[in-house]
């Protein structure tokens, strides 16, 4: 049976930083569900999910210019028709090494669902302050939003959906009962990986 510890969550809380240092120091396995996303979508499209072929031909004006809650709906529900493909790619991992798995697509309801035990997940989340300041520091963003016809409007509403997300996230997994970290840039990401480790219980 694999050994699988999830980190879940919003965007820009570290999330990837800590799955990358607890990976290298107890030498498991790091899947980021990020560098995965967008083959999935096309693979779902492809498949026949209609909402992903939706997403798929989604225009950057048509995914950033409307209202954030809508974004946040939208968000949460592709993530939602894509968990299958990422949970059948964990389980295709080998058995040799344990497996941390990162990424905002694992969602503390759709765990929940896989009755992962209260000590293999963590959902992270960033403050509205934290986040939109080092998404600022981000040099890949204007090439990202480089599409949209009123850039400064896609990334204050991206900001938008990622914080409703975030309070979206933080509230499946209080309500599901599992362990939360508040990212506020109080504590340094040597401090974050400890509180990990002590609910994963490794050392």
């Amino acid at each position: 049976m694999k050994t699988i510890y999830y980190l879940g969550g919003s965007p820009c809380c570290g999330k990837s930083t800590i799955a990358e240092m607890i990976s290298n120091k107890f030498n498991l396995q790091y899947y980021k569900a990020d560098d995965f996303l967008m083959d999935f979508i096309t693979k779902g499209a492809e498949d026949g999910d209609e909402w992903l072929k939706h997403v798929s031909e989604m225009s950057s004006d048509q995914l950033w210019l409307r209202e954030p809650e809508k974004l946040n709906a939208e968000e949460l529900l592709t993530y939602k028709h894509l968990f299958p493909y990422f949970t059948e790619a964990i389980n295709k991992l080998n058995n040799d090494r344990p497996i941390i798995a990162e990424g905002a697509a694992f969602l503390p309801s759709l765990i929940e669902e896989l009755n992962i035990n209260k000590n293999r997940y963590v959902c992270i989340v960033p403050t509205k302050d934290f986040q939109v300041k080092h998404y600022s520091e981000r040099d890949w963003i204007a090439g990202y939003l480089s599409d949209c016809s009123d850039a400064d409007k896609a990334f204050s509403n991206w900001m938008d959906r990622d914080h409703l997300f975030a309070l979206s996230v933080l509230g499946q997994a209080e309500e599901k009962r599992y362990m939360t970290l508040i990212v506020d840039g109080v504590k340094n990401i040597e401090e974050n990986v400890q509180f990990i480790l002590d609910i994963f219980e490794l050392k």
